[in-house]
Parts: C-alpha cells; sequence; structure tokens
C-alpha cells in the first residue's frame, strides 16, 4: 500500500483526481480528507427543485464513490439521495452526467451505496489514486 501521508503519491493523485472533477463541473468550493478512510464534498451552487430550501453538494469516499445530497434541515448532517455506482473512481465526465441527471425528473444513479471496495484494503486502490499524481488540470481563469 503507498502511503498516505499528504504528500504521498496516493494523497497528491486524490487532490489531482478531485480538481479535476471540481474543474469539469466548475465547482468553487470543496474539501477532502487524504487518510483512511479518504472522502470530499464538493458544494454545489445550484439547488435542486425538490429541496429549494437546502444545499446541494457531492460526496466521495473511497468505499462507495460519488453520491448526491443535500444538507439536513439543521445543516449540521448531510441527507445522501443517490449513489453513482459505476466505480469508486469514475472519469470527470461520468460525474458531469450524473450530477447533470440529478436536475432531472428522476434521481440517477441507485439508492443504495455500492460498497466498492473496503477502505485501506491493499486492493491497488492506492496505486490507481497514484496514477493521478502526474497529472495537471487547467483550471478555468479565477479558479481558487
Amino acid at each position: 500500500m503507498i502511503e498516505r501521508d499528504g504528500l504521498g503519491a496516493a494523497a497528491r493523485g486524490l487532490r489531482q483526481y478531485l480538481l479535476g472533477v471540481a474543474a469539469k463541473l466548475d465547482v468553487p468550493a470543496w474539501f477532502c480528507e487524504v487518510d483512511v478512510p479518504a472522502g470530499a464534498y464538493l458544494a454545489l451552487e445550484r439547488r435542486l427543485a425538490r429541496f429549494p430550501d437546502h444545499e446541494t453538494a457531492l460526496l466521495w469516499d473511497e468505499g462507495d464513490g460519488w453520491s448526491a445530497a443535500v444538507e439536513s434541515a439543521t445543516g449540521e448532517d448531510v441527507i445522501v439521495l443517490a449513489y453513482l455506482g459505476e466505480d469508486v473512481l469514475p472519469t470527470a465526465e461520468t460525474v458531469v452526467a450524473f450530477v447533470l441527471d440529478l436536475y432531472g425528473e428522476a434521481y440517477p444513479g441507485q439508492p443504495d451505496p455500492p460498497g466498492f471496495r473496503r477502505p485501506g484494503a491493499p486492493d491497488g486502490f492506492d496505486e490507481r489514486l497514484a496514477a493521478y499524481a502526474g497529472d495537471t488540470v487547467a483550471l478555468p481563469e479565477g479558479y481558487a
């Protein structure tokens, strides 16, 4: 297993992967945790018509991949609406299609967590992340 110390190849790869997805979605705000279990939160600027009073977000974790969620009424928790369910590291284009479908009439993806892998398992996942470490993402102008 590759060391995920924040500076290692897997940690750098995860950040590059998430930057790539965020850039394709033009999402300005995101957070990522590289330690096991790794996870990320991307705030979507547009709200769902079904939940106009709740912030919408994309969540990612190393066990289930991407999911769409809304913040609870208190704003302290998020409620997962659907899981993308294709792969733990799908392409940015696949994530964008999932988000676009989210704003349609029906929920895309699947209702239950796919359980792709057990976080921290020596199954080649960190090596997949490390493959993204050399990628450079061209960010849109003004992107922070």
